[in-house]
């Protein structure tokens, strides 16, 4: 869903600098920058199974206010700040086309770890939240990605069976292909950016598959 379908770092930069500012706080490209760091260290140990969600969102701007030498509540500002995520709405290029498309041969699911008013919200105000057929977050569901029991939830949910009919296309390689590589699926690799394959990454070196733009699926599906 984001950074596949939605475009998150849009969201998270406009959400980011109108937050910040309306307190005063710097929000620059170096501010911005540790922010990052910070939360994606806290996802990845979301992850791995050591924090959990609430921990994860109460945590992140109080860490990035301590790094900045700055007061506020990090718990109470990050209430503002998924406020404003929650309108983040953008599509990545292809992406309502593609779904579209896709969606008149197969059936199409979101599985997601982010928040799940904020990221219902958006799938709603996108308006691609007509092409799925069902939408799996991890605090609904009880575990999330990469973890194995995430997608036997889903796949107990699900019509389709055979599970070397099924694919899932993701940006992220620690929760979306290392989630389909634990559950036995074939994965396809979103990758806009041209990032350099991580090498030793998981099963025989890397996903089965990888797209730079979404308009691939046509030929890989």
């Amino acid at each position: 869903m984001d950074g596949t379908f939605l475009d998150f770092e849009a969201a998270q930069r406009n959400a980011f600098d109108t937050a910040m500012g309306a307190h005063g706080y710097p929000a620059g490209e170096a501010e911005y920058a540790l922010y990052e760091k910070i939360n994606h260290g806290l996802w990845e140990a979301f992850e791995r199974g050591e924090i959990d969600k609430p921990t994860l969102l109460s945590t992140r701007f109080a860490r990035l206010f301590e790094a900045l030498g700055a007061e506020g509540d990090g718990a109470a500002f990050e209430l503002e700040y998924q406020a404003l995520l929650g309108e983040g709405a953008q599509l990545m290029e292809g992406a309502e086309e593609m779904l579209s498309l896709l969606s008149e041969k197969y059936r199409l699911y979101v599985v997601t770890n982010g928040v799940e008013r904020t990221q219902r919200n958006r799938l709603r105000m996108s308006g691609i939240d007509r092409f799925m057929s069902e939408l799996f977050i991890s605090e609904s569901v009880g575990w999330q990605k990469p973890q194995k029991e995430f997608f036997d939830f889903c796949f107990a949910r699900i019509p389709e069976k055979d599970r070397s009919r099924m694919l899932i296309v993701g940006d992220s390689l620690t929760s979306d292909i290392q989630g389909g590589f634990n559950a036995g699926i074939d994965t396809c690799w979103f990758n806009p950016k041209g990032k350099p394959r991580p090498e030793g990454y998981v099963r025989e070196g890397f996903s089965d598959w990888e797209i730079r733009s979404l308009y691939e699926l046509r030929e890989l599906l």
